[in-house]
């Protein structure tokens, strides 16, 4: 006996595992496409009520999945009771899966999930996301100031390789470094738009030529727009 069921968005690979427990089916297919499931079963088959069943706990249509991305200080102790104590999730929530390689954070809910419920969720979440922007702040700085390290002793040393080849002198090197103090200590700290700030106050004159302060802007800028 053929049994067809049409119009069904399920999860198909964990809906077609799960229908091995179901007894008395000899074959079965899903056609995500068509959303088709064809099932060959015994004719004396009396399961249907279970197969509705488990259709139901796989229906994508019947639950909300919700994304929350660099969630990087997750406790999933914590977050589930926080969420058991919020009267509007703790009886829709399904599923928690979280990705320790990408930090998202995903939820599957029971419909309905509204406005309510997204604030609701949306609460807890920011309590645990806090503490992973200020992480994630630091980080960023790190790295900002490790490039700027690098930065500035790039720069430096073509400031030296000028006096090597008696391009500038020394006197001329020392007027243009101190010229770019500012921008100097701000680049050391991984303030990279402070430094483009006083850059932009920077006075041209002397061996500190308006070419100068062009190139840096410009390669200060480019790291500016690639990083923030």
């Amino acid at each position: 006996m053929e049994i067809i069921k049409e119009n069904l968005n399920i999860a198909s690979i964990p809906f077609m595992n799960a229908l091995k427990g179901i007894e008395g089916i000899t074959q079965k297919a899903y056609d995500s496409e068509l959303k088709k499931l064809t099932l060959t079963v015994f004719d004396s088959w009396t399961r249907e009520g279970e197969l509705d069943g488990l259709i139901s706990q796989y229906n994508l249509d019947n639950f909300a999945f919700i994304i929350s991305p660099n969630v990087i200080n997750f406790d999933s102790s914590e977050l589930q009771k926080k969420i058991a104590k919020q009267s509007l999730l703790k009886n829709k929530l399904m599923a928690i899966d979280y990705n320790y390689k990408t930090f998202a954070l995903k939820f599957k809910f029971e419909k309905p999930f509204d406005a309510p419920e997204i604030a609701a969720l949306d609460d807890i979440v920011d309590n645990l996301v806090g503490y992973d922007v200020v992480t994630q702040l630091m980080n960023a700085y790190e790295h900002k100031e490790k490039d700027g390290h690098n930065y500035y002793n790039q720069k430096r040393s073509e400031l030296v390789e000028s006096i090597i080849t008696a391009i500038r002198t020394e006197a001329e090197a020392f007027e243009i470094d101190t010229k770019l103090k500012n921008v100097k200590d701000s680049l050391l700290t991984g303030d990279w738009k402070t430094a483009k700030t006083y850059l932009s106050l920077t006075v041209v004159e002397g061996a500190y030529t308006q070419a100068l302060k062009d190139e840096y802007n410009l390669e200060i800028q480019e790291y500016i727009d690639a990083n923030y």
